[in-house]
């Protein structure tokens, strides 16, 4: 399997984990803060949906051969209205599929891209980067904030039956 291939594969195994492991939280310990001044496994899905909507519009677009990306400036910001979106009155079903929906986008797009396209140099405020790394960057974030919602959903009493890291 071709490089870009195996991190195409494990970035879109993010959908698995959402409609397995996500949905078998009930809905009150997904709104339930994982730690005291931490978010909420809800939270942390909005927050992983609005990165793959940005991705989408703010960043595949624009990526090709030497091309020159702004940097976020306001990332706090976006982290801020991800977690109000969250507990907007969402249910966990509705953000799960939501979640799923943008990652299942982003997989597309970036299905579209040539093998060539992937090892290309593009820049981030001038910080040479390619798309594979990119995206095993996203891959990265994304385990983190797995184990943080696996470790919460252990401590309160769901026995996973597949920890995926």
């Amino acid at each position: 399997m071709t490089d870009e291939r195996s991190v195409l594969n494990d970035y879109a195994s993010l959908i698995n984990w959402l409609e397995s492991t996500a949905m078998e939280m009930n809905e009150t310990i997904f709104f339930q803060p994982i730690k005291q001044g931490k978010w909420s496994p809800a939270e942390i899905l909005s927050h992983i949906m609005m990165w793959d909507n940005y991705l989408l519009k703010e960043r595949i677009p624009f990526i090709e051969m030497e091309a020159n990306l702004p940097k976020l400036d306001n990332v706090e910001e976006v982290n801020q209205r991800s977690a109000e979106y969250a507990l907007s009155g969402l249910n966990k079903e509705n953000l799960v599929a939501e979640t799923v929906q943008a990652r299942r986008q982003v997989v597309a797009r970036l299905q579209q891209f040539e093998p060539i396209q992937w090892s290309n140099t593009f820049y981030i405020e001038k910080y040479p980067i390619c798309l594979t790394s990119y995206i095993k960057g996203l891959i990265e974030h994304d385990d983190h904030h797995k184990l943080q919602v696996e470790v919460f959903m252990n401590e309160q009493g769901f026995s996973l039956s597949h920890f995926t890291l």
